[in-house]
């Protein structure tokens, strides 16, 4: 039987407010320099390879939520407050803060094994292809509630996601392993974090349900540490310091 499937009690509030929070940064950033002006986005927290190598972990975490000029704050914003907003309805606002972080951070990561030295990074873009993926594991999980309208949503996610990756591979200047790091985390984490289903045969049936999504969010959590840990960990490997000048 068919599930609604967007449950209308709950209201994206995290969505508006890091849209509210990446938009007041944008600002900021026009009103100091400029958000297209290499050396004032790595002032304000922008990937920067040989800077994170240095030490300045924290890159990761700040450059989700700057953005390079106004048609890179226009897209990701709308797509923020379309998957996320999904992502958060569905999952709950604290499981969405979850998969927004540390989908987050793995797509930070994985744009800094690759990106260019003298070249900054930045955009929620990897945070939004993580919620993309964690949506298309929820109607994976549940395929069978929601019926032909779900298994419907289920293909237009998968078909987006390809298109959308595939478009990266091509286009210049686009940051696509931050795509791909926050995309595959998003379905990893999405999976093991999909609500128990209100259709329980039982209380007792949902309750157990919902203290197996615990176990799982703690498993989830280590994993993704462990995630960043290493991808840290290779960047320090393959980095090459000595044949490297800091652009500023």
């Amino acid at each position: 039987m068919d599930q609604k499937i967007v449950p209308s009690s709950i209201k994206p509030v995290f969505v508006y407010a890091i849209a509210f929070i990446n938009i007041s940064l944008w600002i900021i950033l026009e009103a100091y320099g400029g958000s297209t002006n290499p050396s004032d986005l790595r002032r304000f927290g922008a990937i920067d390879s040989y800077l994170i190598w240095s030490g300045e972990y924290w890159r990761l975490a700040t450059a989700i939520f700057l953005h390079v000029g106004a048609s890179h704050l226009a897209i990701n914003s709308i797509s923020l407050v379309i998957m996320g907003g999904l992502a958060e309805r569905l999952y709950g606002h604290w499981n969405f803060i979850f998969i927004f972080l540390i989908t987050g951070l793995i797509g930070s990561s994985a744009s800094y094994l690759n990106i260019e030295n003298g070249v900054v990074g930045a955009g929620a873009s990897g945070a939004i292809f993580g919620c993309l993926g964690s949506l298309v594991s929820y109607f994976y999980v549940r395929k069978h509630s929601f019926g032909k309208s779900g298994n419907q949503t289920l293909n237009g996610l998968i078909i987006l996601a390809v298109v959308n990756l595939a478009f990266g591979f091509v286009i210049p200047a686009v940051d696509n392993w931050a795509h791909i790091g926050g995309f595959v985390s998003g379905l990893a984490l999405g999976y093991f974090l999909v609500p128990p289903s209100k259709t329980c045969t039982s209380t007792e049936q949902y309750k157990n349900g919902g203290h197996r999504r615990l176990i799982h969010s703690g498993y989830v959590f280590i994993i993704g540490l462990v995630t960043l840990v290493l991808l840290m960990g290779i960047g320090h490997w393959v980095y090459e310091p000595e044949s490297i000048f800091p652009v500023f």
